[in-house]
């Protein structure tokens, strides 16, 4: 029998060799699953959040099973009652509700399971802390204020006099959108006037341009700036101002202040700058945060805003903070400005166009 499980290890062995792929894969599967519950991929943004939690959890051992929903709280809720039930031991939870407030009973259920649980992208609603081991993603208030930053030294730099505007958020029930309102109102507060907040139904082009469509004709004469949340529904925005006779950068000013799929109206000016909230960093930082949990056994209190070095990504050695908060660079609306920004070894072009 010994002789046999040496034959059978060094023939693992010699195909690992000759199929390097194979022995990452079991590399993979060494240490655990980590189940990751998340909306659809067919957005890109989540599309790239899976990729860099799947690269991560690589590098460190781990496999990962995503699980998606279509955009929908009821049905997420269902699949993490399916995954309960399946008595599959896993390494760890990560969580991304499409709703937050929705979804705390999910949320709870995968905290009673003994497992980790890291969540993600929509920063955790209050007395909620005992339901989950740590946070690790965006600061979506501070996606807003670095918006309505870039907005207002824009509206410095600007020939036209900022003063009415609207909002265009994120769909409704989606408390990431809450919190973006919420940093970009209280950075703009006494300097702009915010006419409407209005959701759209979706995160891409085509839900933004409905909204900006009926929004632009309905107060012409009246907006001087439109801020979207981020740059796909900026470039539907844009779109709807030139049908309307306004040109960006010009007669309006438009930031949608997270930088998501085409870049083109970003360099030719279209929108005053954006962002850098990498998805697929945003993946990377939750697997990071949850091995380095399991690895230590340990959260340390209070946050941590990881720094946004251009070159090397944050360490995966030491405890995790109970909020583990992504960077958000801002990046002017030039090309060479957009060439040259990059975020934890990786360009601007590879995180942002997708």
């Amino acid at each position: 029998m010994k002789m046999k499980t040496g034959l059978a290890t060094v023939a693992l062995g010699a195909l690992a060799v000759a199929l390097p792929w194979l022995a990452g894969a079991a590399l993979a599967a060494d240490k655990g699953e980590i189940v990751v519950f998340v909306p659809s991929s067919t957005n890109p943004y989540i599309g790239q959040f899976e990729k860099g939690a799947k690269a991560k959890a690589q590098e460190l051992g781990y496999s990962v099973k995503a699980i998606e929903n279509n955009f929908n709280q009821s049905e997420q809720d269902s699949q993490v009652q399916q995954q309960l039930a399946s008595g599959e031991k896993v390494a760890g939870y990560i969580w991304w509700p499409f709703e937050n407030a929705a979804g705390i009973g999910a949320l709870r259920a995968l905290s009673k399971s003994g497992a980790p649980v890291i969540v993600s992208n929509q920063f955790p609603l209050k007395g909620t802390d005992k339901f989950y081991t740590a946070y690790a993603g965006a600061n979506d208030i501070l996606s807003g204020k670095t918006a309505a930053e870039m907005l207002l030294k824009a509206c410095a730099d600007a020939k036209i006099k900022c003063g009415k505007g609207a909002i265009i958020r994120f769909p409704a029930g989606v408390s990431a959108g809450d919190d973006r309102v919420t940093g970009f109102e209280e950075a703009v507060k006494g300097k702009l006037d915010v006419i409407s907040v209005t959701p759209t139904a979706g995160f891409l082009e085509d839900e933004g341009y409905k909204v900006a469509a009926q929004i632009i004709p309905a107060n012409k004469g009246e907006l001087t700036w439109i801020y979207t949340e981020n740059d796909s529904i900026a470039g539907a925005a844009a779109q709807a101002a030139r049908e309307n006779g306004l040109t960006p950068g010009k007669d309006i000013l438009i930031v949608g202040g997270t930088c998501h799929g085409d870049s083109s109206h970003v360099v030719n000016g279209d929108l005053v700058g954006t962002a850098i909230q990498s998805g697929y960093f945003e993946g990377w930082l939750a697997v990071q945060t949850l091995v380095k949990y399991i690895d230590t056994g340990k959260v340390e209190p209070g946050e941590v805003y990881l720094p946004a070095d251009p070159d090397h990504p944050p360490a995966d050695t030491g405890a995790p903070h109970k909020l583990n908060f992504l960077p958000n660079p801002a990046v002017g609306n030039t090309q060479a400005a957009y060439d040259q920004a990059k975020l934890w070894g990786k360009s601007i072009k590879e995180l942002c166009n997708f």
